[in-house]
C-alpha cells in the first residue's frame, strides 16, 4: 500500500495520485498544528496469530519530555504510560486512568503525536486513552495494532472500551470490533469506510459489531462516495448514530472549522456518556 493515502474503491484508481497527494499535505499540517488546534486505522485476524512483543513501561505523573516518552516534541501532561516498540513501531500511549476505556487509531500515516491533541482532550474529560502507531515494518497487520492497544486499556485497568478513530482508524475499528470480545462496547467512526488494503473491502465488512456505533463524516467527503457513513449505518444490525457534517473535509481536517468541530465533539461526548 502506498502509505500515504488510502485506496478505498478499486474505481477510484483514476484519481488515485491527487488522493495520496492531499492525504500527504493533511497530514502534515495536521501533526504541525497538533499543539494549535484541538484534535488534530486490527485484534489479531483469526488467521494470523499475533504475540505481543515485549514492551517496556515508562510511567510519568508530571509533564514531561523524557527519553522514555514518544518524540512529539510537547510535554505530556498528567498520568501517562507509554509502552514503547522496536523503531516506535506498534508504540502505545496510556493516558489517564480508570475504568471507562477508548482506544483511538490515527489516519493512514498517523501516530500517536498526530493523536495526542485530541487523547488530552478525552483524558480531561475523566476517559482512560490509548493512542498508538502503527506498525508499518514487514506486513502491517492493523488489526493487531488496534489490538494491542485495547489490551493495554485492559490490563491498566479499563473495564469497557470503544475503539476507532479517524479514517484507518476509524475503519479498523468498525471492522475489528466484533472480534475484540466483551469489553468493547461502542465505535466511533470518523470519516471511516471500506478498504481493501487495510482488510475491509466492503460496506458489509464495516457492519459485523452489533454494539453501538457513532459514525461521522462530511456530506461531500473527498475519500469516499458520498452516503458511505449512511451506508454502513444501513447494513448495521445493531443501535446507530449517524452525523453528516456540512463540506468535503476527510478525518482530522474536519475538526478545523470550529462549528463543525462542536458538533462532532457533542456527538462523541453524548455517545461516550451512553455507552461507557
Amino acid at each position: 500500500m502506498n502509505r500515504s493515502c488510502l485506496h478505498h474503491r478499486s474505481d477510484a484508481d483514476h484519481h488515485g495520485a491527487s488522493m495520496r497527494s492531499r492525504a500527504r499535505v493533511v497530514g502534515c499540517l495536521l501533526a504541525g498544528a497538533a499543539l494549535i488546534i484541538t484534535g488534530c486505522s486490527s485484534t489479531s485476524a483469526p488467521s494470523r496469530p499475533h504475540s505481543s512483543p515485549q514492551l517496556t513501561m515508562t510511567t510519568a505523573t508530571k509533564p514531561s519530555l523524557s527519553p522514555g516518552a514518544p518524540p512529539c516534541g510537547v510535554p505530556i501532561p498528567g498520568r501517562h504510560r507509554y509502552l514503547p516498540s522496536p523503531a516506535a513501531a506498534g508504540a502505545v500511549l496510556l493516558l489517564g486512568t480508570g475504568p471507562r476505556g477508548i482506544a483511538l487509531g490515527a489516519q493512514a500515516d498517523g501516530d500517536i503525536c498526530q493523536m495526542l491533541p485530541f487523547a488530552e482532550r478525552e483524558q480531561a474529560l475523566g476517559y482512560h486513552v490509548a493512542i498508538f502507531n502503527w506498525n508499518t515494518i514487514g506486513s502491517s497487520d492493523y488489526a493487531a495494532d488496534m489490538s494491542r492497544a485495547v489490551r493495554a486499556l485492559i490490563t491498566d485497568g479499563a473495564r469497557r472500551v470503544v475503539v476507532g478513530g479517524f479514517s484507518r482508524g476509524a475503519l479498523v475499528g468498525l471492522g475489528v470490533a466484533s472480534r475484540l470480545g466483551r469489553p468493547v462496547v461502542g465505535v466511533i467512526s470518523v470519516s471511516g469506510g471500506p478498504s481493501p488494503e487495510e482488510g475491509f473491502p466492503t460496506i458489509r465488512s464495516l457492519a459485523t459489531y452489533p454494539g453501538p456505533i457513532l459514525l461521522i463524516s462530511s456530506k461531500d467527503d473527498w475519500v469516499f462516495p458520498r452516503g458511505t457513513s449512511a451506508a454502513i449505518a444501513a447494513a448495521h444490525h445493531g443501535p446507530n448514530t449517524l452525523l453528516v457534517v456540512p463540506g468535503n473535509e476527510h478525518a482530522l481536517a474536519l475538526l478545523q472549522d470550529a462549528p463543525v468541530r462542536q458538533q462532532i465533539y457533542a456527538a462523541i461526548d453524548s455517545f461516550l456518556a451512553r455507552v461507557l
